[in-house]
């Protein structure tokens, strides 16, 4: 019965958390467009900001909790979702051309952030006490990778005549203020609620919270993702579609470990080598995918769901072992 209702806490703590991002973004992008704000430089900070909003407030929660497990369990378990599960599904949809900046640029920004995840927190002789801790030197690390990714972005933006057109709102003020502050306030209370609730499911069920972390939290967390690039290629957005998924992966390591983990820094004790191994391979599966076909196709975006599914019924058993 107590794993029904924790059960139902984290449905209801994910939930706000997706409606209180939704609220965010929308609110944020009104009011960057009262000031005449490009669309390109709010999809480049509000958009991406927002989207990345639950695996922040799941992760900063944990990490000031002391759950460092379930903090960076949250972005890697939702990093590996995106590169399997998100381009996958997406590939059913329709097939997926890889163009060449997601080729040469994107995904390869993806690698980087999962290589330097591993390296920064993990046990590596090329960081200094990266012994299972984030520190707060790691943490400012990838702040700054995120400040160098972000400004690449605003340069490659600025190229783009089209991308510099100004779309003018006329949303009311009165609802521009209760969208930001009504998502700001489901985003910290849902977060709150997911966390605790996690936790003691993770308890009763005497698994670690590495796992939890891992598959529902980054799973749950991961759905904004998974349901914007499905929509984005049944509307013929293809390119959106996998920005989408890539841009999360960069962002969920250098802005949201990043500034988790200047806020508090975090001891890992239950991420394992199969873990970082996945978080590593799953997008340079993506990459060799895209390298030889140039694009997702359907039996392609089968094999990395089947890998993700193997992935998932491993830490099942691991953990019920």
């Amino acid at each position: 019965m107590l794993i029904l209702l924790y059960s139902l806490g984290v449905l209801l703590g994910l939930y706000g958390i997706v409606k209180g991002a939704d609220w965010l973004v929308d609110g944020s992008a009104a009011l960057a467009r009262k000031f005449r704000i490009t669309e390109v430089v709010i999809g480049l900070t509000i958009v991406a900001f927002g989207t990345s909003m639950p695996e922040f407030v799941v992760s900063l929660f944990a990490s000031l909790k002391g759950s460092g497990d379930m903090s960076v369990g949250n972005v890697m378990g939702s990093n590996i979702f995106n590169s399997l599960v998100i381009l996958g599904a997406t590939a059913f949809v329709a097939v997926v051309p890889v163009g060449r900046r997601a080729l040469y640029v994107d995904i390869p920004w993806s690698i980087l952030a999962a290589v330097a995840c591993w390296i920064v927190c993990f046990d590596m002789p090329l960081w200094p006490k990266s012994c299972n801790e984030l520190t707060r030197l790691g943490a400012g690390v990838f702040c700054c990778i995120f400040a160098v990714f972000m400004a690449y972005n605003f340069w490659l933006a600025r190229r783009s005549r089209h991308a510099m057109e100004v779309v003018e709102s006329d949303i009311p003020n009165r609802t521009i203020l209760l969208q930001i502050v009504g998502g700001l306030t489901a985003l910290l209370v849902g977060g709150r609620i997911m966390v605790n609730c996690a936790s003691e499911v993770a308890l009763l069920l005497h698994v670690s919270e590495a796992v939890i972390a891992l598959t529902i939290v980054a799973g749950g967390t991961s759905a904004p993702e998974l349901v914007t690039s499905i929509i984005a290629a049944r509307k013929g957005r293809l390119d959106m579609a996998i920005g989408n998924a890539i841009g999360s992966n960069v962002f969920n390591v250098f802005f949201v470990l990043g500034l988790a983990g200047l806020i508090s820094p975090m001891q890992i004790a239950d991420i394992n080598r199969i873990d970082l191994l996945m978080l590593v391979g799953g997008p340079i599966l993506l990459w060799l995918a895209a390298f030889l076909m140039r694009r997702i196709t359907r039996w392609m975006g089968a094999l990395l769901v089947l890998v993700y599914l193997v992935y998932l019924v491993s830490l099942v058993r691991g953990a019920i072992a």
